[in-house]
C-alpha cells in the first residue's frame, strides 16, 4: 500500500501519527512527564537541545538514548524510570550479548533472584550495574591530526 503525500501542511499537523525527530520543549514536557528545568537538564546532558532564533527544539531520539532507564507506559504514555530490568531487556539497552552481561552483572552484584530457583525472575539493578560500567571507561586520547588548531 503506498502513502499519498499530500502538499497542504493542515495534513501534516493533523496527522498524529507521524514520528517527530525534534520537539519543542512544552511537547517534551509533556512526553517526558517531567518539568522543564529537569527536562532541559536532561536534554543538554545528552546534547540534544537546538537552539534556533527564537525557538528551542529538542531531539528526541538522543535524549531518549539518554533518558534509557525510563519506560513508557502503554495506556497513558508517561515515563516511568525503571530501576530493575530483566536479562533480555538489559542487553539490548546496553547492546551487551545476554552470557556477558550476565556475567557482568554477578561480578557487580546486582543481580536479584526472586520466587524459585526454577519458576523464578532475575532482575538486575541498574544504579549497581551502572557503577560497576564506570570502571570499564577509558581515558580519551589526543588526535594525530585534529580537525582544528585553537589560537593560542
Amino acid at each position: 500500500m503506498a502513502n499519498i503525500l499530500v502538499n497542504n501542511c493542515r495534513a501534516y499537523n493533523q496527522n498524529t501519527d507521524i514520528a517527530k525527530r525534534y520537539i519543542r520543549l512544552e511537547e517534551a514536557t509533556k512526553m517526558f512527564n517531567k518539568p522543564e528545568d529537569e527536562l532541559m537538564a536532561y536534554a543538554s546532558a545528552a546534547g540534544a537541545i537546538i537552539r534556533l532564533v527564537r525557538t528551542t527544539l529538542i531531539s528526541v531520539g538522543k535524549l531518549e538514548e539518554y533518558m534509557k532507564h525510563l519506560y513508557k507506559v502503554p495506556g497513558s504514555g508517561k515515563y516511568v524510570e525503571k530501576k530493575f530490568v530483566r536479562i533480555g531487556e538489559g542487553s539490548i539497552t546496553y547492546s551487551i550479548g545476554h552470557h556477558r552481561f550476565i556475567e557482568m552483572a554477578r561480578a557487580a552484584g546486582a543481580v536479584y533472584k526472586i520466587g524459585d530457583s526454577q519458576g523464578g525472575t532475575v532482575l538486575i539493578n541498574l544504579e549497581i550495574f551502572d557503577e560497576y560500567m564506570e570502571q570499564f571507561r577509558e581515558e580519551p586520547v589526543p588526535m594525530k591530526h585534529p580537525l582544528w588548531k585553537e589560537d593560542k
